[in-house]
């Protein structure tokens, strides 16, 4: 059966398919350049077999060629950490475990190099992750035959800030159309299909195994289990545990300081001791940091407060969807506590998920509003 069943269908279709376009297009045209970019670019040139000193020159020769000169010096020279970075190979190298560990995308990175400079790969990773992901959202909106509603979508892709992952040079995007495939997928049944999917999200985004933990557990709590997200889970631990230690990532608490703490000029020799008051402090510096200068703490409020509607209203729910709303719910604090992040980025695949089933459900069950009819006004005398 066709997925148009109404002219508002195919207009909602069309918008969505125009919105995704503009995003591919600019993720081209006009992208930003970030300090992650390099060292993505250096690892995908060590793949390539570029190593050691060589693999630095080159790796800012060409990274200076594709920005501005106003981007390449505030690259390398705005705050001693990017200067140590650009100056000292040695430093430079010290900090690749970091980003090796994003295994999926920079062998794809690498793989595109075949046809363009390792730039320009990474760039074209971040505008087919953008087309992919439109693509997904388009087919799961048509597959629940409530297209009409892909207004809807798009502006959760706006608010989770759907643009600026597809401008940027990270794995954040090209992760996400794997694990929000693996949601979506469940919900719809397909349990070994999500859990490859699942798999792929851990090998591009290794820190994505806390949604696919959380899920398998909840598929096991609330039901229907499924075989194939408790086999994603083990495959993906798997993987997360060969990846860490063959990358050289230089492991999680030396993370945490280096992220929260202190951006120290090199790694090599660097091992704080783990401290609990830290940790707490990190905590609560992210958690204020998140509530200053992110949108996502909002997003979030605004989804549990559109759930907690739908739910007063009575939709209906599937045991699957319970299963993906809980799972995407519990992973942010889970995630949060494991691994203090303030950047929405970090959060764009769980909101966005948890965004096209609520949208779904709605646009399914043909509502008009969410809010039930007000009390008639009492007439006057």
């Amino acid at each position: 059966m066709s997925m148009l069943k109404s002219p508002g269908d195919l207009v909602g279709g069309l918008l969505l398919v125009i919105y995704t376009a503009t995003i591919c297009a600019v993720a081209l045209v006009y992208p930003l350049a970030n300090w992650d970019m390099i060292a993505y670019v250096a690892s995908v040139l060590e793949g390539d077999g570029l190593l050691g000193h060589s693999m630095h020159a080159q790796t800012y020769a060409l990274v200076q060629n594709k920005i501005s000169e106003g981007e390449f010096l505030v690259l390398t020279a705005d705050r001693p950490y990017r200067i140590a970075q650009h100056t000292d190979p040695d430093a430079f190298i010290s900090m690749l475990g970091f980003y090796r560990v994003k295994l999926l995308y920079v062998e794809f990175g690498q793989f595109l190099t075949n046809a363009t400079d390792a730039v320009t790969a990474l760039r074209w990773v971040s505008a087919i992750s953008a087309g992919l992901f439109g693509l997904m959202t388009l087919s799961w909106l048509g597959g629940q035959r409530c297209l009409a509603v892909a207004p809807l979508a798009i502006v959760a892709m706006i608010a989770t800030g759907f643009g600026d992952l597809a401008r940027v040079t990270t794995p954040d995007l090209f992760s996400a159309v794997f694990l929000v495939a693996g949601v979506l997928l469940y919900v719809q049944e397909r349990g070994l299909s999500a859990g490859i999917a699942f798999v792929l999200a851990v090998l591009a985004r290794p820190d994505h195994l806390a949604l696919v933990g959380v899920f398998a557990v909840m598929s096991m709590v609330i039901r229907p289990v499924s075989k194939g997200v408790i086999l994603g889970f083990i495959a993906g631990l798997a993987a997360y545990i060969a990846i860490s230690r063959m990358s050289g990532h230089p492991g999680w608490w030396v993370q945490m300081w280096f992220t929260n703490v202190e951006y120290v000029p090199t790694l090599e020799g660097f091992d704080p001791q783990f401290s609990l008051l830290v940790y707490l402090k990190i905590v609560v510096q992210t958690v204020v940091r998140s509530l200053v200068e992110q949108q996502w703490p909002a997003v979030l409020v605004a989804e549990i407060f559109l759930l907690a509607l739908m739910l007063r209203n009575n939709f209906a729910f599937t045991r699957r969807e319970t299963v993906a709303i809980t799972s995407l719910l519990v992973s942010i604090p889970a995630k949060f506590i494991v691994f203090p992040l303030y950047d929405s980025r970090f959060f764009f695949a769980n909101l966005i998920a948890l965004a096209l089933i609520l949208i779904a459900i709605y646009g399914r069950q043909g509502s008009p509003v969410f809010f039930s009819a007000p009390p008639p006004v009492p007439q006057e005398d």
